[in-house]
């Protein structure tokens, strides 16, 4: 059954709405709450390890193809840890890219209730120079609501330059390689409310740590 869209991407609409890259709702998403929740430390202090290379996320979908995204840690070393948390735990197992926005922004939903952690993940929106990231095409950013501090885990790809998202959205990581599985995904055909008729399901998402024991998220209970 299809649910109405979630608070949570209201804050992404508006700001599409003056996008450069075309003028076009998610109405799946996944209700499936993390079993580990509990263990993670609340507060506005964040746990950092020292790497010498970022993780990676390789995200496998139903139709064979893969999408390699390089997690860049000191951008946003929390949302990141917490990107890493659910992909091990398998939530995002099952989840979908299934509705593009204004042809460049590629959403993941669900085909199956609605995605709804019972916490946030504060923003991570003022890196230093060195590890800055802008919205440019093959970025992964997390989704928030019109409220700071919202992030709940549910991210999308943007496979043209969306420049006005610096500053408001987490960006964690950068496409290395399946960009064109992206800009396939992107021209698909997609209903009156963006959501796409065949929707690419994610199989799995493995992560490559490098032996690096990542702490867990800090987290802002519900």
């Amino acid at each position: 059954m299809k649910k109405s869209i979630p608070v949570l991407l209201l804050i992404l609409i508006i700001l599409i709405s003056f996008s450069g890259c075309g003028d076009n709702t998610n109405e799946n998403q996944k209700s499936e709450v993390p079993s580990f929740f509990d263990e993670y430390p609340t507060g506005e202090e964040v746990e950092t390890v020292s790497i010498t290379q970022n993780p990676v996320a390789a995200v496998k979908l139903s139709d064979g193809s893969e999408i390699i995204i390089e997690l860049y840690y000191y951008t946003a070393p929390n949302a990141v840890t917490d990107f890493i948390a659910l992909a091990e735990e398998g939530i995002y197992n099952g989840m979908a890219l299934n509705e593009v926005r204004n042809n460049c922004i590629i959403m993941l939903g669900s085909t199956d209730g609605e995605f709804d952690p019972p916490y946030y993940v504060m923003d991570e929106t003022d890196a230093d120079e060195a590890h800055s990231l802008s919205h440019r095409k093959g970025v992964v950013s997390m989704v928030r609501t019109s409220n700071a501090d919202t992030l709940t885990g549910q991210f999308f790809i943007l496979t043209e330059d969306q420049t006005h998202f610096d500053g408001r959205f987490t960006p964690i990581g950068v496409i290395t390689s399946g960009l064109d599985t992206a800009e396939k995904i992107a021209a698909s055909e997609k209903d009156e409310n963006d959501m796409l008729v065949s929707p690419y399901v994610i199989e799995s998402v493995e992560i490559e740590k490098y032996g690096i024991d990542f702490p867990n998220p800090t987290i802002i209970k519900k």
